[in-house]
Protein backbone atom coordinates (compact mmCIF):
# COMPACT_ATOMS: atom_id res chain seq x y z
CA UNK A 1 0.00 0.00 0.00
CA UNK A 2 1.39 3.11 -0.98
CA UNK A 3 4.82 1.77 -2.41
CA UNK A 4 5.72 5.21 -3.27
CA UNK A 5 5.38 7.06 -0.26
CA UNK A 6 8.97 6.96 2.06
CA UNK A 7 8.43 4.51 5.18
CA UNK A 8 11.26 3.52 8.16
CA UNK A 9 10.45 2.12 11.46
CA UNK A 10 11.00 4.43 14.81
CA UNK A 11 15.42 3.46 15.33
CA UNK A 12 16.02 3.15 12.00
CA UNK A 13 18.01 5.29 10.22
CA UNK A 14 15.50 7.50 7.55
CA UNK A 15 16.37 7.35 3.75
CA UNK A 16 15.32 10.75 3.50
CA UNK A 17 14.31 12.32 -0.27
CA UNK A 18 17.25 13.59 -2.48
CA UNK A 19 16.28 17.61 -2.64
CA UNK A 20 18.92 19.74 -4.46
CA UNK A 21 18.28 22.30 -1.70
CA UNK A 22 17.74 22.10 1.89
CA UNK A 23 15.15 23.18 3.37
CA UNK A 24 14.10 25.97 5.32
CA UNK A 25 11.61 24.79 7.79
CA UNK A 26 10.50 20.90 8.66
CA UNK A 27 6.91 20.31 8.85
CA UNK A 28 5.52 17.88 11.01
CA UNK A 29 2.50 16.30 10.86
CA UNK A 30 1.98 13.25 13.85
CA UNK A 31 -1.20 10.78 12.81
CA UNK A 32 -3.38 8.87 15.14
CA UNK A 33 -7.01 8.18 14.52
CA UNK A 34 -6.91 11.03 11.67
CA UNK A 35 -7.57 9.55 8.25
CA UNK A 36 -10.79 11.73 8.42
CA UNK A 37 -8.78 15.00 8.63
CA UNK A 38 -5.34 14.66 7.65
CA UNK A 39 -6.21 15.55 3.68
CA UNK A 40 -7.49 18.75 4.73
CA UNK A 41 -4.41 19.88 6.84
CA UNK A 42 -2.01 18.41 4.27
CA UNK A 43 -3.72 20.43 1.68
CA UNK A 44 -3.29 23.30 3.93
CA UNK A 45 0.12 23.15 3.45
CA UNK A 46 0.09 23.08 -0.05
CA UNK A 47 -1.19 26.71 -0.03
CA UNK A 48 1.70 28.01 1.72
CA UNK A 49 3.04 31.20 0.37
CA UNK A 50 6.24 29.94 1.73
CA UNK A 51 7.60 27.33 0.25
CA UNK A 52 11.33 25.93 1.38
CA UNK A 53 9.90 23.44 3.41
CA UNK A 54 9.68 19.48 3.72
CA UNK A 55 6.55 17.56 5.57
CA UNK A 56 7.38 14.67 7.83
CA UNK A 57 4.04 12.52 8.47
CA UNK A 58 4.28 9.96 11.37
CA UNK A 59 1.88 7.19 11.50
CA UNK A 60 1.74 6.91 15.35
CA UNK A 61 0.72 3.34 15.20
CA UNK A 62 -3.06 4.24 13.42
CA UNK A 63 -5.57 1.54 13.56
CA UNK A 64 -6.51 2.23 10.59
CA UNK A 65 -3.03 2.31 8.81
CA UNK A 66 -4.56 0.94 5.24
CA UNK A 67 -6.74 3.71 4.97
CA UNK A 68 -4.14 6.42 6.30
CA UNK A 69 -2.00 5.75 3.85
CA UNK A 70 -4.19 5.80 0.98
CA UNK A 71 -5.63 9.38 1.49
CA UNK A 72 -1.75 9.93 1.80
CA UNK A 73 -1.11 8.43 -1.10
CA UNK A 74 -1.74 11.71 -3.54
CA UNK A 75 0.86 13.73 -1.11
CA UNK A 76 3.25 10.80 -1.62
CA UNK A 77 6.30 12.87 -3.51
CA UNK A 78 5.33 15.78 -0.88
CA UNK A 79 5.94 13.54 2.67
CA UNK A 80 8.63 11.50 4.16
CA UNK A 81 6.57 9.12 5.63
CA UNK A 82 7.47 7.74 9.16
CA UNK A 83 5.57 4.92 10.51
CA UNK A 84 5.90 3.64 13.95
CA UNK A 85 4.35 1.52 16.80
CA UNK A 86 1.93 3.92 19.04
CA UNK A 87 3.52 5.63 21.44
CA UNK A 88 1.88 8.59 21.53
CA UNK A 89 1.99 11.80 19.94
CA UNK A 90 5.42 13.37 21.84
CA UNK A 91 7.27 10.13 20.64
CA UNK A 92 5.63 10.93 17.05
CA UNK A 93 7.40 14.16 17.63
CA UNK A 94 10.34 13.17 18.39
CA UNK A 95 11.01 10.98 15.59
CA UNK A 96 9.88 13.50 13.18
CA UNK A 97 12.01 15.61 15.07
CA UNK A 98 15.30 13.34 14.76
CA UNK A 99 14.49 13.00 10.78
CA UNK A 100 14.15 16.57 10.18
CA UNK A 101 16.80 18.20 7.81
CA UNK A 102 15.68 22.06 8.66
CA UNK A 103 16.69 24.04 11.73
CA UNK A 104 13.34 24.98 12.20
CA UNK A 105 10.79 23.04 12.90
CA UNK A 106 7.17 23.64 12.41
CA UNK A 107 4.14 21.90 14.50
CA UNK A 108 0.53 21.00 12.49
CA UNK A 109 -1.69 18.58 14.24
CA UNK A 110 -3.54 16.94 11.48
CA UNK A 111 -6.99 17.46 12.42
CA UNK A 112 -6.26 20.96 12.33
CA UNK A 113 -5.46 23.84 9.66
CA UNK A 114 -2.90 26.62 8.45
CA UNK A 115 -4.41 30.07 6.94
CA UNK A 116 -2.07 30.42 3.55
CA UNK A 117 0.27 33.15 5.10
CA UNK A 118 1.03 30.65 8.29
CA UNK A 119 4.94 29.93 7.93
CA UNK A 120 5.19 32.83 6.09
CA UNK A 121 4.37 35.06 9.64
CA UNK A 122 6.24 32.51 11.74
CA UNK A 123 9.34 32.60 9.68
CA UNK A 124 9.71 35.89 9.45
CA UNK A 125 9.37 36.55 13.30
CA UNK A 126 11.82 34.23 13.59
CA UNK A 127 14.13 36.02 11.35
CA UNK A 128 13.36 38.98 12.72
CA UNK A 129 14.39 37.87 16.53
CA UNK A 130 17.11 35.73 16.54
CA UNK A 131 16.68 35.71 20.19
CA UNK A 132 13.42 33.87 20.06
CA UNK A 133 13.46 30.12 20.40
CA UNK A 134 9.61 29.81 19.69
CA UNK A 135 7.28 31.76 17.83
CA UNK A 136 3.56 30.86 18.85
CA UNK A 137 0.21 32.32 16.71
CA UNK A 138 -2.90 33.05 18.25
CA UNK A 139 -5.77 30.69 15.88
CA UNK A 140 -9.46 30.67 15.23
CA UNK A 141 -11.00 28.07 16.67
CA UNK A 142 -13.69 25.63 14.78
CA UNK A 143 -15.58 22.09 14.77
CA UNK A 144 -17.99 20.82 17.09
CA UNK A 145 -17.57 24.20 20.13
CA UNK A 146 -19.78 27.29 21.44
CA UNK A 147 -16.47 28.96 20.41
CA UNK A 148 -17.13 28.56 16.99
CA UNK A 149 -15.55 31.49 14.81
CA UNK A 150 -13.88 32.93 18.26
CA UNK A 151 -9.96 33.02 18.48
CA UNK A 152 -8.23 31.17 21.13
CA UNK A 153 -7.04 34.23 22.59
CA UNK A 154 -10.61 35.34 23.58
CA UNK A 155 -10.43 32.72 26.11
CA UNK A 156 -7.08 31.94 27.14
CA UNK A 157 -4.38 34.61 28.45
CA UNK A 158 -1.72 34.71 25.06
CA UNK A 159 -0.39 37.67 25.60
CA UNK A 160 1.59 37.71 29.30
CA UNK A 161 5.42 37.11 29.17
CA UNK A 162 6.07 33.81 28.92
CA UNK A 163 8.34 32.80 32.24
CA UNK A 164 8.16 30.12 34.36
CA UNK A 165 6.38 32.00 36.85
CA UNK A 166 3.58 33.10 34.05
CA UNK A 167 3.50 29.30 33.02
CA UNK A 168 3.14 27.78 35.98
CA UNK A 169 0.32 30.20 37.27
CA UNK A 170 -1.10 29.96 33.71
CA UNK A 171 -1.21 33.45 33.81
CA UNK A 172 0.14 32.53 30.32
CA UNK A 173 -0.59 29.42 27.44
CA UNK A 174 1.75 29.02 25.05
CA UNK A 175 -0.25 27.41 22.26
CA UNK A 176 0.78 24.17 21.62
CA UNK A 177 1.24 23.77 17.67
CA UNK A 178 4.48 26.06 17.20
CA UNK A 179 7.03 27.21 15.03
CA UNK A 180 10.50 25.98 17.16
CA UNK A 181 14.14 26.10 16.51
CA UNK A 182 14.99 22.54 16.06
CA UNK A 183 18.57 23.06 18.03
CA UNK A 184 16.71 24.55 21.31
CA UNK A 185 14.19 21.38 21.10
CA UNK A 186 17.12 18.75 21.21
CA UNK A 187 19.03 21.21 24.17
CA UNK A 188 16.15 20.03 26.50
CA UNK A 189 15.94 16.55 25.29
CA UNK A 190 12.82 17.03 23.47
CA UNK A 191 9.21 15.92 23.94
CA UNK A 192 8.84 13.74 27.65
CA UNK A 193 7.06 10.85 26.29
CA UNK A 194 6.06 10.19 29.55
CA UNK A 195 4.36 13.52 30.24
CA UNK A 196 0.72 12.27 28.38
CA UNK A 197 -1.33 15.00 26.91
CA UNK A 198 0.44 18.02 29.16
CA UNK A 199 3.37 17.16 26.56
CA UNK A 200 3.22 21.05 25.30
CA UNK A 201 3.47 22.44 29.14
CA UNK A 202 6.18 20.62 29.93
CA UNK A 203 8.02 21.13 26.98
CA UNK A 204 7.23 25.29 27.63
CA UNK A 205 8.52 25.14 31.09
CA UNK A 206 11.61 23.15 30.65
CA UNK A 207 12.82 25.93 27.49
CA UNK A 208 11.89 28.42 29.96
CA UNK A 209 13.88 27.16 32.76
CA UNK A 210 16.71 26.62 29.81
CA UNK A 211 16.64 30.03 29.16
CA UNK A 212 14.95 30.00 26.02
CA UNK A 213 12.89 33.03 24.36
CA UNK A 214 8.87 32.80 23.36
CA UNK A 215 7.03 35.42 20.93
CA UNK A 216 3.67 35.41 20.57
CA UNK A 217 2.46 36.17 16.90
CA UNK A 218 -0.81 37.58 17.41
CA UNK A 219 -2.28 36.99 14.03
CA UNK A 220 -4.56 33.78 13.92
CA UNK A 221 -3.09 32.25 11.50
CA UNK A 222 -3.52 28.41 12.58
CA UNK A 223 -7.45 27.07 12.31
CA UNK A 224 -7.81 24.91 15.72
CA UNK A 225 -10.22 22.22 15.55
CA UNK A 226 -11.85 21.59 19.52
CA UNK A 227 -14.22 18.69 20.38
CA UNK A 228 -13.25 16.50 17.80
CA UNK A 229 -15.19 13.03 18.61
CA UNK A 230 -12.41 10.61 20.51
CA UNK A 231 -9.91 13.56 21.33
CA UNK A 232 -8.30 12.92 24.43
CA UNK A 233 -7.73 16.31 24.43
CA UNK A 234 -11.25 17.30 24.68
CA UNK A 235 -11.55 14.71 28.53
CA UNK A 236 -10.18 17.86 31.13
CA UNK A 237 -9.49 15.42 33.60
CA UNK A 238 -7.27 13.47 31.74
CA UNK A 239 -5.65 16.78 30.73
CA UNK A 240 -5.31 18.06 34.37
CA UNK A 241 -4.08 14.97 36.05
CA UNK A 242 -1.21 15.53 32.77
CA UNK A 243 -1.10 18.76 33.79
CA UNK A 244 -0.47 17.65 37.26
CA UNK A 245 2.29 14.99 36.73
CA UNK A 246 3.71 17.59 34.99
CA UNK A 247 4.06 20.03 37.95
CA UNK A 248 4.84 17.15 40.17
CA UNK A 249 8.16 16.54 38.01
CA UNK A 250 8.94 20.33 38.06
CA UNK A 251 9.27 19.55 41.50
CA UNK A 252 11.45 16.71 41.76
CA UNK A 253 13.60 17.23 38.85
CA UNK A 254 14.11 20.99 38.23
CA UNK A 255 16.79 23.36 40.65
CA UNK A 256 14.18 25.40 42.02
CA UNK A 257 14.39 29.26 43.91
CA UNK A 258 11.96 28.95 47.42
CA UNK A 259 9.97 31.33 45.13
CA UNK A 260 9.52 28.96 41.75
CA UNK A 261 8.72 26.08 44.39
CA UNK A 262 6.04 28.31 45.93
CA UNK A 263 4.34 29.27 42.17
CA UNK A 264 4.53 25.54 41.51
CA UNK A 265 2.99 24.12 44.67
CA UNK A 266 0.35 26.50 44.46
CA UNK A 267 -0.33 25.80 40.44
CA UNK A 268 -0.78 22.11 42.14
CA UNK A 269 -3.66 22.96 44.57
CA UNK A 270 -5.31 25.19 42.28
CA UNK A 271 -5.24 22.07 39.13
CA UNK A 272 -5.82 19.45 41.97
CA UNK A 273 -9.03 21.54 43.14
CA UNK A 274 -9.98 22.42 39.27
CA UNK A 275 -10.33 18.66 39.00
CA UNK A 276 -11.66 17.55 41.93
CA UNK A 277 -14.74 20.55 40.74
CA UNK A 278 -15.13 18.75 37.11
CA UNK A 279 -15.41 15.48 38.93
CA UNK A 280 -17.99 16.40 41.52
CA UNK A 281 -20.09 17.85 38.55
CA UNK A 282 -19.84 14.40 37.41
CA UNK A 283 -20.57 12.76 39.89
CA UNK A 284 -23.53 15.02 40.78
CA UNK A 285 -25.22 14.57 37.37
CA UNK A 286 -24.81 10.87 37.28
CA UNK A 287 -26.83 11.12 40.65
CA UNK A 288 -23.51 9.97 42.98
CA UNK A 289 -24.50 12.63 45.74
CA UNK A 290 -22.02 11.73 48.60
CA UNK A 291 -18.86 11.49 45.72
CA UNK A 292 -20.16 14.84 44.50
CA UNK A 293 -20.19 16.34 47.78
CA UNK A 294 -16.63 15.05 48.43
CA UNK A 295 -15.40 16.09 46.01
CA UNK A 296 -17.17 19.40 45.41
CA UNK A 297 -15.69 20.24 49.32
CA UNK A 298 -12.40 19.43 48.18
CA UNK A 299 -12.61 21.86 45.19
CA UNK A 300 -14.08 24.35 48.04
CA UNK A 301 -11.13 24.37 49.62
CA UNK A 302 -8.93 26.04 47.44
CA UNK A 303 -11.67 27.81 45.04
CA UNK A 304 -12.96 30.89 46.79
CA UNK A 305 -15.41 33.16 46.17
CA UNK A 306 -17.74 31.14 44.13
CA UNK A 307 -20.99 31.17 45.07
CA UNK A 308 -21.89 28.50 42.58
CA UNK A 309 -20.12 26.06 44.01
CA UNK A 310 -21.15 26.72 47.72
CA UNK A 311 -24.94 26.88 46.99
CA UNK A 312 -24.56 23.57 44.98
CA UNK A 313 -22.57 21.62 48.00
CA UNK A 314 -25.58 23.20 50.02
CA UNK A 315 -28.06 21.82 47.52
CA UNK A 316 -26.44 18.23 47.45
CA UNK A 317 -26.74 17.99 51.25
CA UNK A 318 -30.22 19.23 51.86
CA UNK A 319 -31.89 18.78 48.45
CA UNK A 320 -29.99 16.74 46.36
CA UNK A 321 -33.10 15.42 44.12
CA UNK A 322 -34.12 18.66 43.21
CA UNK A 323 -30.84 20.01 42.90
CA UNK A 324 -30.87 17.02 40.34
CA UNK A 325 -33.46 17.20 38.50
CA UNK A 326 -32.85 20.89 38.00
CA UNK A 327 -29.48 20.15 36.51
CA UNK A 328 -30.87 17.84 33.90
CA UNK A 329 -33.70 19.62 32.91
CA UNK A 330 -31.24 22.48 32.03
CA UNK A 331 -28.10 20.40 30.80
CA UNK A 332 -29.62 17.69 28.54
CA UNK A 333 -26.00 16.12 28.63
CA UNK A 334 -23.23 15.25 31.20
CA UNK A 335 -20.63 17.52 28.93
CA UNK A 336 -23.03 20.15 28.57
CA UNK A 337 -23.07 20.69 32.40
CA UNK A 338 -19.60 19.68 33.24
CA UNK A 339 -18.25 22.14 30.24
Amino acid sequence: MCSNILSMVLGDEPALPDHSENPAVSIIVPCYKVTAYVADALDSIRAQTFRNFETIVVNDGCPDTEGLERVLAPYSSEIVYIRQENRGVASARNAAIRAARAPIVALLDPDDLWEPDYLEAQIALLQSHPEVDVVYPDAVMFGDTRWQGDKFSDHFPLSADVTFENLVSERCIVFGPATIRRDALLRVGLYDTAAGIAEDRDLCIRMVKAGSKFLLNPKPVYRYRLMRPGSISSDSVVLGQSVLRAYQKVLNSCALTSEEWQWVDAAIRRKTAEIDLTLGKKALYAGDYREASRRLKAASRVIHGNYKLRAAIFMVQVWPGLLSAYIHRRYPTESSYVR
